[in-house]
């Protein structure tokens, strides 16, 4: 099916927020989210336009940088695929230094996106970037033959 004008504006709205993280206020969310949307991701689940609000003020804390590449995206009339690689630094990671991580967002909407949910390698994004336990994650990782 192909995406309607409307879905195509939206998931172009929610590309631009994620464009550049950090610039970007919690009270926009409430122009692309539905006040009942469901949030999730490998780390948490969060219902609610104030809850999300609240959590990505929480997020933001120790990050010095994050932004969004969007690869193209596979958009129907009520839902999209956003695959795209998130740039960030964190303070308690790395030493700070840039790190990228792939992942991909899927968006189920009708005037506002009311589910979303992101997936991504929870190893890769934090696990790996402590010292020690870095080195393990990607041993077993290595040994099981992963990416």
């Amino acid at each position: 099916m192909e995406a309607t004008m409307s879905g195509q504006s939206l998931i172009k709205e929610v590309q631009s927020y994620y464009t550049d993280f950090l610039v970007k206020d919690p009270a926009d969310l409430a122009e692309i989210y539905s006040e009942d949307v469901v949030f999730c991701d490998p780390l948490r689940r969060v219902e609610g336009l104030p809850a999300l609000q609240a959590h990505f003020s929480d997020m933001s804390r120790g990050l010095t940088q994050c932004r969004f590449q969007f690869d193209k995206a596979s958009i129907d009339r009520d839902s999209a695929c956003l695959p795209w690689y998130m740039h960030y630094a964190h303070q308690s990671l790395r030493g700070g230094r840039p790190l990228r991580l792939r992942g991909c967002s899927l968006l189920r909407y009708s005037d506002k996106v009311f589910y979303h949910e992101d997936f991504f390698d929870l190893g890769a994004m934090a696990y790996e970037q402590i010292p020690l336990l870095g080195s393990l994650v990607r041993f077993v990782k290595t040994r099981l033959g992963g990416c």
